[in-house]
């Protein structure tokens, strides 16, 4: 888990802010191009890193708090709400199994 922008996470969580994610990939020096769909992909599984720890560990997916620059209302991209959907069927599994 990458742990500069998980601490990032903190901190904008306790600011009660959102934070975008060409932000996110400027503060933390990620070096990310967003042109570039592979990119995008590696964001993404960096943010399903710490969403998975953070369910783990009974709290909410703290990722939610990254958003689109341009989206009104502000919101994740497609794939936070398809990876939230895989966390809560593993969740519930994980809960039957053990």
């Amino acid at each position: 888990m990458d742990k500069k922008v998980y601490k990032k996470l903190i901190e904008v969580a306790k600011n009660g802010e959102l934070i975008t994610y060409s932000k996110l990939n400027e503060e933390c020096g990620l070096g990310f191009d967003f042109s570039h769909s592979k990119d995008r992909v590696e964001l993404g599984k960096l943010l399903g890193e710490i969403s998975k720890f953070e369910v783990d560990n009974g709290r909410p997916m703290i990722s939610a708090l990254v958003v689109f620059k341009d989206s009104h209302p502000p919101a994740p991209s497609e794939g936070f709400y398809k990876y939230a959907d895989e966390l809560a069927t593993l969740s519930k599994w994980k809960n039957k199994l053990f």
